[in-house]
């Protein structure tokens, strides 16, 4: 694991114009630059000409914040696993949880600004365009000025299909090198760019309030799956969370997600029982904790979603 401090993610983030400041911090202001804030790998590719891909797979041991003045005219995030917020100049922030995604595209230079909390892995992907001058393919620059229209400002949350979730998984983690691992890389990088792209240009740029309140009420219902993974959650009770039925909060997951409530709450119990065993707890430690009854079910679902049983993790 490669530690990162203040300065370090200043370093990293210099060429895309980022600084990041720890708001919390009460040591000594000459310790602040070299205070180890986080652990992981962060990846720099340009898999393109003008298209930049990030992959971060961190441990954040510090709440930081990162900004920016000089983002790129497009860039798109999605967040595997753990949760930040984002905010767009002076826009509402926007909250970024586990298997959701954030597009932002401006014309102008316009802050940007991001939170991270402390005490959390955190896996994502950033896929960032800069100016039309500097996109070597003539369909994007010609979507991109499509998208930008008279407002020149747009930051908007996205849902991430589960097939492509999965591709975004073997990514992070691929032990290809050379010419294939940047085929891969650019492959998936343009699967990314065309559903970012498809949910900015084909989605109304704001929702009624009807629907506003419905995402608002959804989301309710996932953050309290994230956040308690291991609980015995039943439809009914997340329901009353949602101010819906339960058949209503069923369909109206499933048209926002693309999948079933305990569909996502099964990914994000795996997600994290693979966290436990990688951190060398035993497989009826993390079953357990995660809301597995039965150590076998588990190792079922398991060996289902990743391919292997989850005593090999150990």
């Amino acid at each position: 694991m490669i530690r990162f401090t203040v300065s370090d993610f200043d370093r990293l983030g210099s060429p895309a114009g980022f600084r990041y400041r720890l708001p919390y911090y009460e040591g000594p202001d000459r310790g602040r630059e070299q205070l180890c804030i986080a652990e992981g790998r962060v990846q720099h590719y340009e898999v393109r000409p003008g298209i930049k891909l990030v992959l971060s797979d961190i441990v954040a041991h510090h709440h930081y914040e990162s900004s920016s003045i000089t983002a790129p005219q497009f860039s798109t995030i999605v967040m595997l696993q753990g949760r930040a917020q984002a905010q767009l100049a002076s826009q509402d922030k926007l909250s970024l949880v586990a298997q959701s995604g954030v597009s932002i595209a401006h014309s102008d230079a316009v802050t940007m600004t991001g939170v991270h909390p402390a005490g959390q892995r955190l896996r994502s992907i950033n896929i960032s365009l800069g100016s039309a001058e500097s996109v070597d393919d003539p369909r994007l620059v010609d979507m991109l000025a499509k998208l930008m229209g008279p407002s020149g400002l747009r930051m908007q949350q996205w849902t991430v299909p589960p097939h492509l979730l999965n591709t975004l998984e073997q990514l992070i983690d691929s032990p290809w090198q050379g010419a294939m691992h940047h085929l891969l890389l650019e492959g998936v990088s343009l699967q990314v760019l065309a559903h970012a792209l498809d949910g900015m240009t084909y989605k109304p740029a704001k929702d009624s309030p009807a629907m506003a309140r419905d995402r608002q009420l959804l989301e309710r219902v996932r953050e309290r799956l994230y956040n308690a993974p291991g609980e015995d959650h039943s439809l009914a009770d997340l329901a009353k969370l949602a101010c819906m039925s339960p058949s209503t909060l069923r369909v109206k997951f499933q048209a926002t997600y693309q999948c079933s409530v305990f569909a996502w709450l099964r990914e994000r119990r795996l997600e994290l029982a693979r966290d436990y065993l990688a951190q060398g707890w035993s497989v009826q430690q993390a079953a357990h904790f995660v809301g597995y009854r039965h150590a076998t079910n588990f190792a079922t679902a398991f060996r289902e979603r990743y391919g292997i049983s989850p005593s090999e993790l150990n």
